[in-house]
């Protein structure tokens, strides 16, 4: 059996959040499930929403919204990795006539994705305005838009999506790193593929009055990262000098001309310049966003209506642990025989419900709280081979749970016989119990029942407790 995954994912809140609008539990369902699991907090609350989906009987909003977004995300994801493609061809486009400008594919390799890495980490911080304002710098702000208008949006409700603003901000951001992402790898593949299968050269020319001294120290700041293990990928103060190029007419410089072997050397630091600046930084910073996200998620699952609640009852106890009922020492008008008392031991080897369901014994658990090594429930829909494997496995002090209400059985008297027959069980405690609405307690006429027929038993080790 393949077991569900308990963590939170965007698919889990928006099932979480529909869930809630239909089911929420009452507070003895939602405790049994809690002492039923041996996790807590949002663990808890995730497996909780697992097991009751089944409930929404309408679509899931999170199948139509990740339909939507995996349609957004393939076709957007597609197109950008394309136009990166394009672009780094368009870029690198040689005549022979004039070679490519460095300083051309800097801004776009390099100065492009900075930029845009800027503005995102301004958004991450600078709360929803800020975000907002900045999401108008990035072109998929402006496709979203245009995708809302296609057929396939239209039946999706964004207004019923329990998105707020910030959760919005995490979601826009984390795609927007996807497709930048994409977009520099076009422009990596087109860098190698234009190098394997062209003889390019390279230079670079601005009309402002640039020092080649000044320029080759900042092209060794940016090739700091890989500097010490590639140092045939920083241009050296020579290839600088060489490359430049000063456009007079149609003719190449002849300085130029007798060096152009050298010129291709430049493809090494542009290549490690994309590699390192607009791909691996992309992905550290995309690794950020992502824990962001899930620090966001998890706060917007704590504020959703009905969460709160479920915690709490998932905390709390279904019934108070302080009983109504003065205790009062059980009443025989005759001379008893068994012995009595009105106080639970602290601590039992092993503890059994006769007639209860797994689920009530983990109730009643919680209510006295005693310390048992084993819990095992009797009688019921139990057949009699299963009630013979738990009472053979009994042994030192055993405490027996019964309903008050209920008179005791031939069968009930039968298995009580089997286990105070055992050598390997020293005493036995049968304590009668109320309903849960009367907090546990039974009365007084129910117990006088009990305690006359299992006063027959005469036994020195059975006890009745009258809690």
């Amino acid at each position: 059996m393949q077991k569900k995954n308990s963590q939170f994912t965007l698919k889990s809140y928006l099932d979480l959040a529909q869930l809630l609008k239909h089911y929420k539990g009452n507070h003895e369902e939602n405790r049994v499930f809690a002492l039923a699991q041996k996790s807590k907090g949002l663990k808890l609350v995730s497996l909780w929403m697992n097991k009751n989906l089944y409930r929404v009987v309408d679509e899931l909003d999170s199948s139509k919204y990740l339909h939507y977004l995996t349609l957004l995300t393939s076709l957007f994801g597609f197109t950008v990795l394309l136009v990166g493609f394009f672009t780094g061809f368009t870029l690198l486009s040689y005549s022979g006539k004039e070679p490519v400008n460095v300083i051309y594919l800097l801004l776009v390799m390099v100065g492009l994705p900075l930029l845009s890495m800027g503005l995102t980490v301004l958004s991450m911080f600078s709360g929803n305005l800020g975000a907002s304002f900045f999401n108008h710098f990035s072109p998929l702000y402006y496709l979203e838009k245009v995708i809302n208008f296609l057929p396939f949006a239209r039946k999706i409700d964004f207004s019923e999506l329990p998105f707020s603003a910030t959760l919005s901000k995490w979601i826009f951001l984390q795609r927007l790193q996807f497709f930048s992402f994409l977009f520099a790898l076009g422009l990596f593949f087109s860098l190698v593929l234009t190098i394997v299968s062209k003889d390019i050269a390279f230079a670079w020319s601005s009309t402002l009055e640039i020092d080649p001294v000044a320029f080759q120290g900042v092209l060794a700041t940016l090739a700091t990262p890989w500097q010490s293990f590639f140092p045939s990928a920083v241009p050296s103060l020579e290839l600088v000098e060489v490359s430049h190029y000063f456009r007079l007419g149609e003719k190449l410089d002849a300085n130029m001309v007798q060096n152009a072997d050298k010129l291709g050397a430049w493809w090494k630091f542009l290549a490690m310049a994309t590699l390192t600046y607009a791909i691996l930084l992309r992905l550290l910073l995309w690794f950020g966003i992502e824990l962001g996200f899930k620090v966001q998620l998890k706060k917007e699952i704590l504020v959703l209506e009905g969460v709160k609640k479920l915690l709490r009852e998932f905390k709390t106890p279904f019934v108070s642990t302080q009983s109504k009922k003065l205790e009062q020492h059980l009443e025989i008008k005759e001379k008893p025989t068994l012995p009595a008392s009105q106080t639970l031991a602290d601590k039992y080897a092993s503890l059994v419900a006769w007639n209860y369901t797994d689920k009530e014994l983990l109730l009643l658990q919680d209510h006295n709280k005693i310390k048992v090594k084993s819990m095992d429930v009797l009688g019921g829909r139990n057949s009699f081979s299963q009630d013979k494997l738990i009472v053979d496995k009994l042994k030192g002090k055993v405490l027996f749970y019964v309903k008050a209400w209920e008179p005791p059985t031939m069968d009930f008297i039968d298995c009580l016989a089997d286990v105070l027959e055992k050598d390997e069980v020293t005493k036995v405690e049968v304590c009668p119990l109320g309903t849960s609405t009367e907090n546990y307690s039974s009365k007084e006429s129910d117990i006088e029942v009990w305690l006359k027929k299992l006063e027959k038993l005469d036994c020195d080790k059975l006890e009745v407790i009258d809690v």
